[in-house]
């Protein structure tokens, strides 16, 4: 009898320790589970979530100059070789000391020596802007370098653009004799100083290519970025990240010192090469193409429409016209950073999953495991049977 009641109290001891392991077990399981969802619910729901051209440096006015040598007002005289088709342009300064050029803008207008002109409205003519950055407005050569010869082409090259693409404004107009005389240069004669250049070649080609890069430039944006495919982002083989095509930022005038980038509609977006190194969205230098990848995790189940901004930072010129009452329009120019954006949009058309990422599968694993000790708890709490 006493060995019988020794076997039933070790079988209730084994019992009860069987059952006391159980329930230490699934109480770990269901912790385990519990931050598993958790992890998972944090992961899931914790991520949605023109130029202007043209101030003098010395403020908003200056007094209008014509040079002069020995008193006499200059001129530039642009001719063929028996000087019978000629082309004469003066020049003008916003100083006495003829240091800072200015250009006239309305070529019939009225000029007057010694007057006050006043900053009027930024020039917006993308046009006139390419001629200004890229002639002797800018310091930079059209012809051969001479001060006068290039003086001259910078002002007929401005003159005969605004001809060409505003000729319903009687203050551009030019006659085709004065057509003639610019069309036929090649000696250069100036007032009081003589035969400055002889059987100067090419001028008018090269004025020609100017003004018909101006006219291309009008038209055209001064900074562009292209999506360079109109489908959506690619994902990942492994599923991890969204890639945008390829993007390119191109600027109109060459003159683009570096640009940066930002992306808006999505939370994380950064930049690669095109080789896939990671690049930094500010200091891009000028030629450089780019994709856009978005991690996986910040894309919900919506389409997405991503923006591709640049800024892109140029070396040019900063003004404004300058006027006076019932007088020539001009413009001055001095040197600057001028400030560029532009941007273009991309979407994301999410991919279903067919797989699980590493957070489901903790999630799936603690769902298993806490059921398997629900399982056992529940298996462990019943009562034992008693033999017969």
């Amino acid at each position: 009898m006493e060995k019988i009641y020794m076997e039933e109290n070790q079988q209730k001891q084994r019992q009860n320790r069987r059952l006391g392991f159980s329930v230490m077990l699934s109480f770990g399981v269901a912790i385990f589970a519990m931050f598993s969802l958790l992890s998972f619910g944090l992961a899931v729901y914790g991520n949605n979530g023109g130029i202007s051209y043209a101030a003098p440096i010395t403020g908003d006015s200056f007094t209008f100059y014509q040079e002069q040598n020995s008193g006499v007002n200059v001129f530039v005289r642009g001719q063929n070789a028996d000087d019978s088709k000629s082309f004469e342009v003066p020049l003008y300064y916003s100083d006495s000391s003829y240091e800072n050029p200015i250009y006239c803008v309305e070529h019939k207008a009225s000029v007057s020596n010694n007057v006050q002109y006043n900053k009027g409205n930024p020039i917006n003519d993308f046009g006139l802007l390419y001629i200004l950055n890229n002639s002797g407005a800018n310091g930079k050569n059209i012809i051969n370098g001479q001060k006068y010869i290039e003086a001259w082409a910078t002002q007929v090259s401005i003159w005969l653009y605004l001809y060409e693409t505003d000729s319903s404004n009687a203050m551009n107009d030019i006659s085709q004799e004065e057509l003639d005389g610019i069309q036929n240069a090649t000696n250069f004669i100036v007032t009081g100083e003589g035969n400055v250049g002889s059987n100067v070649s090419g001028v008018y080609t090269k004025i020609r290519a100017l003004v018909d890069a101006a006219k291309a430039a009008s038209s055209a944006r001064a900074l562009s970025v292209e999506i360079n495919s109109d489908d959506p982002a690619s994902v990942a083989d492994d599923k991890s990240f969204y890639q945008s095509p390829l993007v390119t930022v191109t600027d109109v005038y060459g003159e683009m010192q570096s640009f940066d980038v930002t992306v808006s509609g999505v939370e994380g977006a950064y930049l690669v090469d095109e080789s896939g190194n990671d690049l930094e969205a500010n200091g891009i230098a000028p030629g450089t193409k780019f994709y856009v990848r978005i991690p996986a995790d910040k894309v919900g189940t919506e389409t997405l429409d991503i923006t591709v901004n640049a800024k892109g930072h140029f070396n040019s010129l900063k003004g404004d016209y300058f006027t006076s009452d019932g007088l020539q329009k001009v413009v001055t120019v001095t040197g600057t950073t001028v400030d560029f954006s532009a941007g273009d949009t991309f979407q994301i058309i999410p991919t279903p999953a067919t797989g699980m990422n590493a957070v489901q599968t903790i999630y799936f694993i603690g769902l298993i495991v806490l059921l398997c000790g629900v399982g056992i708890v529940y298996a462990n709490a019943k009562p034992v049977e008693s033999k017969q």
